[in-house]
């Protein structure tokens, strides 16, 4: 999709490098594409088991291909729950544990196989409403229906002011949500240009809106973060990286699936499509 929209929907993975809407694409009724007949049944080779791995395998067969995957391991990839034995309902994730719903390419093929969701208990969000800060000796109560305490709420105010200054956040992320790939690159590729070769730290640490505050403010930023935790381990990282995740809002609203993620590769593994070329129904 290359046309702006007239509504503004919630913020997804629409771009910004290559804008395209992959959740259009993956719902239109006409489907992802159409092969020769005569390529039906030729083998595709995969390599990878991984959830990259079984959607393009299951969406090839439904084109009418026989995907062959080659996996040394088991399915799933980093996609992989483990349960313990004696506590069948007790779940560690070993893998991807968090999931946006920014991500609607992730979050169609859990409708597909019908998997639910609930929130996950990220600091101070509704699954987990109060957290508590040690820091340097000092301990702080915060509890998420309250304001955050001064120096937090100071930190907080400053990168917010900080992403808009140097980045023009708010237009950034209003042609995303529109998804107006003119008005998207005219904003993104200059950035680009801008931030290719400098740092997360430097973006804090030349922003007038951090400038004018301590350096305690800027150590606690790296090590209280915001979000899902501390982006102190981050500093180093190109700038656009921390951009990318921000912008299209991969640390917020996220969710974990109930009864463990690697039932997605492994329900998508024997999922019989509706719609299926070449092959008799229910092929999986």
């Amino acid at each position: 999709m290359s046309q702006p929209r007239t509504t503004a929907p919630a913020v997804t993975c629409f771009g910004p490098d290559f804008p395209f809407a992959y959740d259009d694409w993956l719902s239109h009724p006409a489907g992802l594409g159409a092969l020769p007949e005569a390529a039906h049944g030729a083998e595709v080779a995969i390599i990878g088991a991984g959830i990259a791995g079984i959607v393009a395998a299951y969406e090839l067969m439904k084109l009418g291909l026989r995907p062959v995957l080659y996996e040394q391991g088991r399915l799933g990839g980093r996609l992989r729950s483990e349960r313990f034995a004696g506590a069948e309902d007790v779940i560690a994730e070993l893998g991807g544990m968090r999931f946006p719903t920014s991500s609607r390419g992730f979050y169609h093929y859990l409708d597909l196989v019908g998997l639910d969701t609930a929130p996950f208990p990220n600091p101070l969000s509704p699954a987990s409403p109060s957290t508590v800060i040690d820091l340097e000796g000092t301990t702080t109560y915060i509890e998420g229906t309250g304001p955050l305490p001064p120096f937090f709420a100071e930190v907080q105010s400053a990168w917010a002011e900080a992403l808009e200054q140097q980045s023009g956040f708010a237009a950034l992320q209003a042609a995303l949500r529109a998804r107006d790939v003119a008005a998207l690159k005219s904003l993104w590729n200059p950035i680009v240009a801008a931030w290719d070769e400098r740092t997360f730290y430097d973006f804090v640490a030349s922003s007038p809106a951090f400038a004018r505050l301590s350096f305690h403010h800027r150590e606690v930023f790296g090590q209280v973060g915001f979000g899902t935790g501390g982006w102190d381990s981050d500093f180093p990282n190109s700038m656009l990286e921390i951009l990318r995740v921000v912008l299209t809002e991969l640390e917020d609203d996220q969710r974990l699936v109930i009864g463990g993620v690697e039932q997605l590769p492994r329900r998508l593994w024997a999922h019989a499509p509706s719609r299926l070329v070449h092959w008799p129904a229910g092929t999986t």
